[in-house]
């Protein structure tokens, strides 16, 4: 089971026969998280209807001046800030593995995920991005895309992942420390 330890250290649990060499569980992370940030910019360029690095320029504003920054550099910005706004997703939903531990676990999963995602989509773009750059008001109909985007994708996708790791064998014995939170 992946989850985290009292000292912050994300510990996945296994079977010693079973082993994941803790390199490749960090190397899942991003991957996956890449691949709900592609997904994530893919609907909003879509929407928008603009180039993929006017997208990321857009997302890099949220902690950084690119008015001062090369184009490239800022959508380089904007590609790192969109990961790290994808692994914190992904790690945020750890202690929901918990309440995944079932043989059926799908339902619960869409369910789960669809509350997480909704949930983390009202933390990320009301309560967190805000307290670093204001955010333009991008009219109600972006609003309940990019929710449904977060609700009905990412956040299944995320609760996907933490199950998929963190399902317990039935012979779990040991922990291996995958990476520090």
């Amino acid at each position: 089971m992946l989850s985290l330890d009292q000292s912050g250290i994300i510990v996945m649990r296994q079977n010693a026969s079973a082993a994941t060499p803790s390199g490749a569980t960090a190397g899942i992370l991003i991957l996956v998280a890449a691949a709900m940030g592609a997904i994530d910019l893919a609907i909003a360029a879509i929407y928008w209807n603009l180039p993929l690095d006017r997208i990321l320029r857009s997302v890099a504003r949220w902690f950084v001046d690119v008015r001062t920054m090369a184009p490239l550099a800022a959508a380089m910005a904007g590609a790192v800030v969109q990961l790290a706004m994808m692994l914190l997703m992904i790690l945020g939903a750890l202690p929901l593995g918990r309440l995944l531990e079932s043989e059926r676990a799908s339902l619960r999963i869409a369910m789960l995920g669809a509350l997480y995602g909704g949930a983390f989509y009202i933390f990320q773009f009301h309560i967190l991005l805000p307290l670093f750059h204001p955010l333009p008001d991008l009219g109600l109909r972006w609003e309940l895309a990019c929710f449904a985007d977060y609700a009905l994708l990412l956040g299944p996708c995320a609760l996907t992942l933490v199950h998929l790791l963190a399902w317990p064998s039935p012979t779990h014995r040991g922990h291996t420390v995958v990476a520090p939170a």
